[in-house]
């Protein structure tokens, strides 16, 4: 073999070598590059989901969701009070046995659905005593089996301890069962602090949320209204006795296509079905179409879809004479949600 033959043998030996390096680099690079991307991505998406679970656990509260501002908003555009919380004001004097016949003032009745929340979210440290004690107040909550013992472990104890006599002796409700806690968190709702837990259970929605409020001392105690989901009368009795008195209840609502007896008329009215917290009862609710109350519940209702809920404080009766025990007027709806704030 010439010299000249080995020396372009060699040559194309380093060509191939410097070829082969090349593109093992470029593979290199691209499987990082590539792996990054997917780490990103992924990343992202949880991130994703994780808002996407905190919008609808405060869906399920009936509250809408609004990233914390960076600056605080102008006076014009400060977020509106909640207009079915000066409505509840007027329930905590009341008994149980009165509060069916509540009045309101002029300015209450201008609006027979409540406005807008204004919701931020704020920090949570898990470990710290403010969520250690809640928990373990709410531990104790679960492991008191006699109402009166729990009075103290409720906000707002001094109004809502007839609350828990009627729900308890008169209707005989007991409270849900929770599962695991699923998730938690903090929230500024109508400036009011709220500590968020939510758990598994067998209620329509799949979840038993719990909210709990400052207390006199300063500790969180549970919303004893929301986590039961409290009404004036049970279901059942609603039914039986047919009030034709506005009642306040609380319960899961969604838009459902039911005409018949007095609110057959499709076209006048407007078809909300409740249901009761614990899934296994439930009525139909009217007003009539095109009324501020049925343009914003058709608007709050949109995306509950075919099966979703949402949960609302509202006054129902029934008409006089009623023919049926399943269909009711809607005559407001207090808050969108089961909390209550002041």
């Amino acid at each position: 073999m010439t010299s000249g033959s080995i020396g372009s043998h060699r040559a194309f030996m380093g060509v191939c070598i410097t070829l082969c390096v090349i593109l093992s680099l470029t593979l290199y690079i691209g499987w990082r590059l590539y792996f990054f991307s997917v780490v990103n991505r992924n990343t992202l998406i949880e991130l994703d989901r994780n808002a996407d679970k905190k919008a609808q656990d405060l869906e399920k509260l009936g509250i809408s969701f609004e990233p914390p501002h960076t600056a605080p908003p102008s006076p014009s555009a400060l977020p509106k009070i909640l207009t079915g919380g000066d409505a509840l004001a007027a329930a905590k004097t009341a008994s149980p046995s009165t509060a069916a016949a509540l009045t309101y003032s002029p300015a209450q009745q201008d609006s027979l659905h409540p406005a807008e929340s204004s919701v931020k979210v704020l920090p949570l440290q898990e470990t710290s005593d403010e969520v250690v004690q809640a928990l373990e107040l709410l531990d104790q909550y679960w492991k008191t089996a006699d109402w009166k013992q729990r009075v103290p472990l409720v906000a707002h104890s001094e109004r809502v301890a007839a609350l828990m006599r009627n729900y308890y002796q008169t209707q005989g409700a007991k409270d849900p069962v929770p599962g695991d806690l699923v998730s938690k968190a903090r929230y500024e709702i109508n400036g009011t602090e709220i500590l968020y837990f939510s758990y598994a259970s067998s209620r329509p929605t799949g979840s038993l949320e719990i909210a709990m409020l400052r207390g006199p001392q300063g500790k969180f105690l549970v919303d004893w209204e929301s986590l039961t989901g409290y009404g004036e009368m049970s279901f059942q009795d609603f039914r039986a006795k047919r009030p034709t008195t506005p009642v306040l209840m609380r319960s899961y609502v969604r838009l459902f296509e039911y005409y018949n007896y007095e609110f057959s008329d499709s076209k006048k009215y407007l078809c909300i079905k409740l249901l009761s917290e614990s899934g296994d009862n439930s009525v139909y609710a009217y007003c009539e179409r095109g009324t501020p109350l049925a343009q914003w519940i058709e608007r709050d209702l949109a995306s509950t879809g075919p099966i979703g809920f949402k949960g609302y404080t509202m006054l129902v009766s029934f008409p006089p004479s009623a023919q049926s025990n399943q269909c009711v007027h809607l005559d407001k709806v207090m808050t969108q949600r089961w909390l209550s704030l002041p």
